[in-house]
């Protein structure tokens, strides 16, 4: 039954959680010496090791990929001898369940002894307030059950058992030599601090908050620094963070409880790669000093707010000049002018009250936090088309609020990245301290903000690692944009890769096939025009409705 649940809750949780920046899991690496990580989509399984014996925690979806990610830790599926579970839940058991892969067939498995009700039947799995009954999951594995506030040690790793009731009846978590606490899905970690896990997804939100209470206090009674890794949104050594609204419950359709820093899609695992696994540390979660709100970085709106309420001010002023018109019988004396001033009015008030409703459908389409989040998906489609080399450095064009800049910067941590801009008048609310404030707030130190003009880079010939810009050069008027995509591509080195992103239309670009073969006859390779209407970052409707059509990734090698 794993695999079919596991395959259903990638299509189906997607679709739900697309966009609403809930889930946030850490890739495949090590946390340290101790702890390592997989990620299978939106979750992670864990690892500790301590001289010579590794345990696991969860067990993960049926994931396909396990095995090979394991391999990327130098971790040998056959040396598990020993998991911990903390729920029965299928993205924490399914690779126990019988139609896997049976990657872990003879090891030991510790569950506690409520939780194990599920797998024996005696209680079924609820979920959405108790609507909706999960399948029933089994496993075959020699079992161990658990007591709330029993120790054990396994070689000598030394195990404490926590009782955390409310996500499942018998959800457990793990504290692992005094230092280390896996909380599985009690804990999820927003931009602002810890809460109770997602609402929808627990048997008893009000059991869940009250268990929260008493793992803290339990917690903090020992007066240890912890490491608390959650099973879904990354880890922290702040307990203060971790619990700091534990009475709360996160709800994931509230844009209170999203983080911007959350992928748009969790079960896209494109920037989850074997160097990454084997060179970059798993960063805790960002947190702040205590007295410090948490800052969120603020990429703007590409509909500026104030256009919108301006043309329904325009709508609502023309409206009412149109009534005052056609019933003020001293202003306009003439029957007829009257009725043509009133009309004209009134069409005039209705069009900008269309202008505006369709400025408003964009606006909520590009909110970088509402529900559509259509910018932040493009600006992240096109970061992963950006390669640098170690000590690379990277050019965005046309940065605008740094938004692709410091994506590219957070996807290529072993370079960096440049971000230039004319910030025109037009476009008030753009500059330089913003970009490097919203560097600051996603904890990005490897990019830098200048002002510059694309139509005459101030850089020599191969200056740069790659390339890239979004939605810039159809805004520049009067000039061959073609030219302009040339002197873009002039800074690049050899070798060296570029994303290019634009309304690459043949009314603004003339013939860009041509342009393609143009590139490819220069010397150019693995040039490919991708069509980005065509659901890969909205769909035809999307794009025509938002006169987008003719959008369109340019990308290649020099």
């Amino acid at each position: 039954m794993s695999r079919k649940d596991s395959d259903n809750q990638k299509k189906s949780m997607s679709a739900l959680f697309r966009g609403r920046a809930i889930f946030k899991p850490l890739n495949t690496g090590r946390i340290d010496e101790h702890v390592a990580c997989v990620r299978e989509w939106v979750a992670n399984i864990f690892f500790y090791t301590k001289n010579g014996t590794t345990i696991m925690i969860d067990a993960g979806y049926n994931y396909a990929r396990l095995q090979e990610k394991m391999g990327w830790l130098d971790i040998d599926p056959a040396s598990i001898r020993h998991i911990l579970i903390t729920h029965q839940d299928t993205d924490h058991v399914g690779a126990l369940e019988p139609d896997s892969e049976q990657l872990f067939k003879n090891a030991t498995v510790y569950i506690g002894e409520i939780e194990n009700r599920y797998l024996t039947g005696e209680t079924r799995r609820k979920v959405i307030h108790g609507l909706y009954k999960l399948p029933m999951v089994r496993i075959n594995n020699q079992r161990v059950l658990l007591k709330d506030g029993e120790i054990f040690y396994i070689e000598d790793i030394k195990i404490e058992c926590l009782l955390v009731p409310g996500h499942t009846w018998g959800h457990m978590v793990y504290l692992i030599d005094d230092e280390y606490l896996f909380t599985g899905d009690t804990i999820w970690f927003g931009a602002d601090g810890g809460y109770s896990f997602i609402a929808t997804l627990a048997e008893d939100n009000v059991l869940a908050v009250r268990s929260l209470e008493k793992l803290e206090h339990d917690l903090r009674a020992r007066n240890r620094k912890l490491k608390i890794i959650t099973g879904h949104t990354g880890w922290t050594d702040d307990i203060d963070f971790a619990f700091l609204h534990r009475t709360e419950l996160c709800k994931p359709f509230t844009e209170k409880y999203t983080d911007p820093s959350a992928p748009y899609d969790g079960y896209v695992e494109d920037d989850d790669t074997e160097e990454g696994a084997r060179t970059i540390p798993l960063e805790k979660v960002k947190t702040k000093a205590k007295e410090e709100t948490i800052t969120r970085p603020d990429y703007k709106n590409w509909m500026p707010k104030g256009m919108v309420l301006g043309t329904l001010a325009g709508s609502a002023g023309c409206l009412a000049l149109s009534a005052v018109c056609g019933c003020n019988t001293n202003l306009i004396k003439n029957e007829k002018c009257k009725t043509a001033v009133s009309g004209a009015f009134l069409l005039s008030g209705i069009a900008a009250g269309g202008a505006a409703l369709w400025m408003a459908s964009l606006y909520r389409a590009f909110s970088y936090n509402g529900k559509r989040q259509m910018s932040r998906q493009i600006i992240e489609g096109i970061a992963k088309y950006v390669e640098l080399p170690k000590g690379g450095i990277g050019l965005d064009v046309g940065c605008g609020s740094g938004a692709l800049t410091i994506a590219c910067a957070k996807r290529n941590p072993q370079g960096g990245f440049i971000g230039i801009d004319r910030w025109g008048k037009e476009y008030a609310s753009y500059n330089k301290p913003l970009c490097e404030a919203n560097a600051r707030a996603e904890g990005v130190n490897n990019a830098v903000f200048y002002q510059g003009n694309a139509l005459k880079l101030d850089f020599s010939d191969q200056s740069f690692d790659a390339v890239t810009s979004n939605y810039v050069y159809h805004n520049i008027p009067g000039r061959d944009r073609q030219e302009i995509l040339l002197e873009t591509l002039r800074v690049l080195k050899k070798g060296g890769t570029f994303a290019l992103h634009d309304i690459f239309s043949k009314a603004r670009y003339g013939d860009m096939q041509a342009f393609a073969e143009k590139l490819r006859a220069m010397g150019y390779e693995k040039v490919e025009l991708i069509d980005t209407t065509n659901g890969m970052f909205m769909s035809p409707g999307e794009a025509k409705r938002m006169a987008l059509s003719g959008s369109a990734l340019l990308v290649g090698k020099k």
